[in-house]
């Protein structure tokens, strides 16, 4: 089984602390290890070998820290620029052996409870030699508005639904009967290239002539990634195919999709006294500060998250993570050197 690991990102959610060239992913906020080595780590014990699909901007810092986790073979993809993951994962399809399963996974998750994990992920490649496309879903733990949801019986996948309301949400999550959708799934690589040339065949055609040229020389020229069109595989195969199966998991998994779920994570999980993260415990209520190039100090204060950085310092009270996105996009218009 070929791991391939979507390293895409642009740190918008988690800036300052991330950034373009440094996304959250290649941050080592975990006892020294970033969220990229982790799913390394945790999917070797599945994969013969890795290959990561990333930005060229980022292709030497994440071949330097696969390294660093223990991977040999690493096979490197660098796109120019990105066309989301249906191109990814086209890309990484037409590079192996049509027979060849593959396990895809996002570079910036977080999973606990391994054996959980481990269960999950060997009946989702028996599904996927079979000849089934198979994601993975999760048990909802509350009615987040943020997430895809999967209904599902059994095995089989009902349908799709992108990023509910809340109301939505809420029966979703009393109905018993949807998952969120995490965004691991796994097929033998030819069964996804025939999906997407049933389904996306502009997207097919053109990946051929990316992977081609790759294949040759190393290297996806800036106008064949370009004439990629740019859709997720969900839109693009999954949503619309007939052969999809979902494995349902109750592990501990979080997308870390911003500072809330960042801070949980590193509540939950470690305790810091570094230049990475530091934990309040006196006067403040449930909050954090990340980072400590300057002296932070808490007095009376509830609920935040502070994040320390050269460049920038952010308050953010939690229940507002989800606008930081809308403030690196004025950062980006207005204060681009931040970035």
């Amino acid at each position: 089984m070929l791991h391939v690991l979507l390293c895409g990102g642009s740190g918008t959610r988690l800036w300052p602390l991330s950034n373009k060239q440094t996304p959250k992913q290649l941050l080592p906020l975990f006892d020294g290890q970033s969220l990229l080595q982790l799913t390394w780590i945790r999917n070797n014990n599945f994969c013969d070998s890795v290959m990561a699909v990333v930005n060229e901007q980022q292709a030497d810092m994440v071949n330097s820290q696969l390294q660093e986790a223990g991977a040999i073979d690493i096979q490197m993809m660098a796109e120019p620029v990105g066309r989301n993951t249906a191109a990814a994962i086209a890309l990484a399809a037409f590079s192996t052996d049509p027979e060849n399963v593959l396990l895809i996974t996002p570079a910036d998750h977080l999973i606990g409870t391994p054996d959980l994990y481990a269960e999950t992920i060997q009946k989702a490649a028996s599904l996927a030699a079979e000849g089934h496309l198979v994601t993975i879903g999760l048990q909802p733990a509350y009615p987040e508005t943020g997430y895809g949801y999967i209904q599902y019986s059994g095995y089989d996948v009902v349908r799709f639904t992108e990023k509910p309301n809340a109301v939505t949400a809420e029966a979703m999550l009393q109905s018993g009967d949807y998952l969120w959708n995490s965004g691991i799934f796994c097929g033998k690589a030819g069964v996804l290239l025939q999906q997407l040339l049933e389904y996306a065949p502009e997207i097919y055609a053109t990946a051929a002539e990316a992977a081609a040229i790759w294949k040759e020389t190393g290297v996806i020229p800036l106008a064949a990634m370009s004439a990629i069109p740019s859709d997720s595989i969900d839109y693009a195969v999954l949503e619309k195919s007939d052969i999809v199966k979902v494995v349902p998991s109750a592990m501990q998994w979080s997308d870390v999709g911003g500072y809330e779920a960042l801070a949980e994570a590193l509540a939950s999980h470690y305790r810091y006294s570094n230049n990475q993260a530091v934990f309040i415990e006196s006067d403040p209520v449930n909050s954090m500060v990340i980072g400590k190039d300057k002296l932070v100090a808490l007095v009376g204060v509830e609920n935040v998250v502070v994040v320390n950085t050269p460049e920038a310092l952010l308050i953010l009270q939690k229940g507002k993570g989800q606008e930081v996105k809308q403030l690196h996009q004025w950062v980006k218009e207005n204060r681009p050197e931040l970035l």
